[in-house]
């Protein structure tokens, strides 16, 4: 069930009853998700300020004949967009739920990248466009941080090289273990939040005594 007071985060347009939807299904000569038309009933369409439109029946079949989404992703329906040059198409059935993403240029459902398993539970969440998210995780990636040690590691000297090796520290063995009795210890000073969190992850037990920082 789509949530109401969720919806207040988007530009919303006027509702439209279930005589005009059904107009547009038979225009288009498909089934519409009933997931999608409860939330035409709701509003028709709407836009967010991540760069996601979602289609109202005022456009939603000038989209989709103008790109011949019926005649390349057969069985799709394009409901939207995610204003970066992708289409967000769903299943054109009545009990169709999944939301996935496909480039306007190859609108191939093979290439396709699931959004969400839930429609309406995707637009509760507040409509992530993945590929901002993705951008996003990207640059945090790129930002520099410091990698501290923040609790002895239980193999002493031997667990120090492990951590010395696979972060490439210059610092030698003797000032590692004596930072490591003086905690926390900054073993690093700006390194990629990215290579840090992927090192990190490769320690596996190891890496739960370290942690990063800003390096600020």
């Amino acid at each position: 069930m789509i949530d109401i007071q969720k919806l207040s985060t988007f530009e919303l347009y006027s509702p439209v009853d279930e005589n005009e939807i059904k107009k547009v299904e038979e225009r288009m000569s498909l089934i519409l998700p009933d997931d999608y038309k409860q939330l035409l009933q709701y509003t028709n369409g709407f836009a967010a300020e991540n760069g996601v439109v979602i289609f109202g029946t005022d456009t939603i079949n000038e989209r989709n004949i103008t790109y011949e989404v019926s005649e390349y992703p057969k069985g799709y329906v394009a409901v939207g967009n995610n204003g970066g040059g992708k289409f967000l198409l769903m299943a054109s059935n009545k009990s169709a739920t999944e939301l996935i993403q496909v480039d306007s240029g190859i609108l191939d459902p093979a290439y396709a990248t699931v959004v969400s398993n839930s429609f309406v539970n995707w637009i509760n969440n507040g409509a992530i466009n993945i590929d901002a998210e993705d951008k996003k995780q990207e640059i945090k990636n790129e930002e520099l941080c410091n990698l501290i040690l923040i609790s002895p590691p239980a193999g002493g000297a031997e667990d120090l090289k492990k951590i010395q090796k696979i972060f490439n520290i210059k610092k030698g063995l003797y000032d590692l273990l004596k930072g490591s009795k003086q905690l926390p210890f900054v073993l690093m000073k700006e390194i990629t939040v990215g290579l840090a969190l992927k090192n990190i992850k490769q320690l596996g037990e190891l890496g739960k005594t370290l942690k990063i920082s800003n390096s600020d």
